[in-house]
């Protein structure tokens, strides 16, 4: 799965929040870009939508004092699986006051083999090949051609994977009903071992996550975290008709640029 990268309060930078649906818990759990408003590898057709999707970010400090953020983006499919997500940037980390875009929309178009990213105040788009799902062509040639010691390394790799999934119990929630969607749920807890958080016991990181069939998505999810707080992102408002078309085309007073931004971009 794609996301575009912002900058965190604390310096992180975000891309997939290691929270969301097959991932795990840390910092990116509660980046203000959550990946279900991003764009999926996978496309999606015959299944339209347009919805809310709101992210609800709650810490507890040491003092009892609480810390609360939250964030919403108009998001919308069709039913050639081309998507659009729309959200505001006012509040996200060094963003904030900046003078940068108050909004920002990304439309992924399969059918173009596209994706863009508009910046509406500048009236810019930037253009970049459509977010597909992506595979590493050099590290597969180098496993199939390696000797000795990169061989090692990719099997330590693995092992290492392995031992984070030794240490994650999966449960399945059953079947709910959620805003009108019949939503399959489960439940992935990883335990983190006190001597690897550094921690006097081990901390269990909870994420619950509930996947519409029909619409091939996360419609709710819930995220427990010890170290850094709950996250709750869930669809709202959600209409299963054709989105406007227009929704999914650049403006013609845009101006184009190629590729994605740089580390300076904003």
């Amino acid at each position: 799965m794609g996301a575009f990268a912002f900058a965190q309060p604390g310096g992180h930078r975000m891309g997939m929040a290691p929270g969301s649906p097959g991932g795990f818990g840390g910092p990116g759990d509660f980046a203000f870009v959550r990946p279900e408003f991003g764009f999926a590898g996978k496309v999606v057709t015959g299944a339209p939508y347009t919805a809310q999707a709101v992210t609800q970010f709650t810490q507890t400090l040491a003092d009892g004092n609480h810390i609360q953020k939250t964030m919403s983006a108009s998001v919308a499919r069709d039913s050639y699986g081309r998507t659009r997500s729309e959200r505001s940037l006012a509040a996200i980390g060094s963003l904030a006051g900046s003078g940068s875009a108050s909004k920002a929309v990304f439309i992924n178009d399969p059918v173009a083999g596209m994706s863009y990213m508009l910046d509406a105040v500048h009236k810019t788009v930037r253009q970049m090949p459509a977010m597909k799902n992506r595979h590493n062509p050099a590290a597969e040639h180098s496993a199939s051609t390696s000797t000795g010691a990169a061989a090692a390394g990719t099997n330590a790799a693995h092992g290492s994977m392995r031992q984070r999934m030794a240490n994650v119990k999966t449960e399945d929630l059953g079947t709910q009903v959620i805003d009108g969607l019949s939503a399959q749920g489960k439940r992935m807890t990883r335990t983190i071992p006190a001597a690897r958080a550094g921690s006097d016991r081990d901390i269990d990181v909870v994420t619950e996550t509930w996947t519409s069939p029909d619409l091939q998505m996360v419609v709710m999810s819930k995220t427990t975290d010890p170290r850094f707080g709950d996250s709750v992102y869930k669809l709202t408002n959600l209409s299963r008709a054709e989105p406007d078309p227009a929704l999914f085309t650049v403006p013609s007073d845009y101006q184009v640029q190629q590729g994605r931004p740089g580390p300076s971009a904003q």
